[in-house]
């Protein structure tokens, strides 16, 4: 069956690992593709390969520790070559250590994946990747088009305003799965907090269009949790200091994967910013007040909402009532008071939201709540 995201063509994927056995895994599990796979036993290869009028990969797949030109200098190399910068390039490591993966960024990797892997994750990630360079590549095309047709600029404008939503759209879904591969969040919790968002912009009274990119991009609040691993991101009792401090570092990477993947800066701010706090107590970096962006105050509290009222692995669903008492008391502390006001005022349709989308009984909140209730932890949401 065939993989190709753009008619006809064929991704081109590169693989570079020293270890024949961990090229041979990477064969297997995505030989069920029509990829066009190109296997190099180290990072001089790879580079001599892309100097030659060979064919441009879609995606690189790299080994991270490798004799002679090592994963992060094959990284920096493919990033810093016109013909290749816009390629994503995946690092294959089994370090786990914070200094690592910021290294990775830093030499400009796009996405990481620990060893040992399993065959669904790396097919989900390569997927993923190849569906946001297709996303790229016909923007680019597009782009070209405009250059070369200058006395129709006009009426490729507006041709290119409708491609633009429509890449948009694609994009965010892409990232959305991608979320949703790491995170064991429901799909309802989602769009609960994406119509929660929306609700709120429209009666802070803010324009349409506006309204609606922050109730769509409210979904990718959480984006960055693609980079937390799962043993702290699904850890079912309290976070230690350490753990938590690697969570906090999902807004971050959200941050910087929206950035390279061009996203709408609403999506970056609100993937950014929406676990600061109105009195300057949250993070990443405390900020305060209207410093913090009107999008992020926004999803922060149709986020705490929702988290509230919903069963996770790490806590009991609050009942209704306690969940407003604890939103109103956050109000000028926690929440931005006018956006909490907001909230109050339109309670009848934020019960309409929460009852449109539900999880299901299992998740469903109860109105009975007994002694030995896990307290409630600040946990990203």
């Amino acid at each position: 069956m065939s993989t190709s995201l753009t008619a006809g063509s064929q991704p081109v994927v590169f693989l570079v690992d020293d270890e024949e056995n961990n090229l041979l895994l990477f064969k297997r599990a995505l030989r069920i593709f029509n990829y066009a796979i190109h296997s190099f036993r180290n990072g001089q290869e790879l580079l001599q390969a892309l100097d030659t009028a060979g064919p441009v990969p879609d995606i690189i797949l790299s080994d991270v520790m490798m004799p002679g030109v090592n994963g992060y200098e094959v990284c920096q190399a493919v990033k810093a070559n016109p013909k290749t910068a816009m390629v994503p390039v995946v690092l294959v490591t089994g370090l786990h250590d914070v200094r690592d993966k910021v290294q990775g960024l830093e030499a400009g990797a796009d996405d990481f994946l620990h060893k040992p892997f399993h065959p669904l994750e790396l097919r989900a990630r390569v997927r993923s990747l190849l569906r946001i360079k297709s996303l790229n590549d016909q923007l680019d095309a597009q782009n070209r088009l405009l250059a070369d047709e200058k006395a129709l600029l006009e009426q490729a404008v507006r041709e290119r305003t409708t491609e633009l939503d429509q890449l948009t759209i694609g994009l965010t879904a892409a990232l959305e799965r991608a979320n949703r591969l790491a995170d064991a969040d429901t799909g309802a919790h989602i769009k609960r907090v994406c119509a929660y968002s929306e609700l709120l912009a429209r009666g802070l009274g803010m324009e349409a269009e506006i309204c609606h990119k922050i109730g769509r991009f409210a979904s990718l609040h959480d984006v960055g949790k693609v980079g937390i691993p799962d043993h702290i991101l699904k850890k079912p009792g309290k976070l230690t200091p350490e753990e938590w401090v690697e969570m906090k570092r999902h807004t971050i990477y959200g941050f910087e994967l929206l950035q390279i993947a061009g996203a709408d800066v609403i999506a970056q701010n609100v993937a950014l910013c929406h676990h600061e706090k109105f009195d300057g107590s949250g993070y990443p970096y405390g900020l305060s007040g209207e410093a913090i962006p009107i999008e992020a105050r926004i999803v922060a509290l149709a986020d705490v909402y929702d988290a509230l009222l919903s069963k996770r692995v790490y806590k009991a669903a609050y009942p209704l009532e306690e969940a407003a008492t604890i939103i109103r008391s956050g109000a000028g502390s926690h929440f931005d008071p006018d956006i909490v006001d907001v909230m109050v005022r339109n309670d009848e349709e934020v019960q309409e939201i929460r009852n449109s989308f539900r999880d299901g009984d299992s998740d469903a909140p109860t109105e009975t709540v007994t002694m030995d209730r896990p307290p409630l932890h600040l946990r990203p949401e």
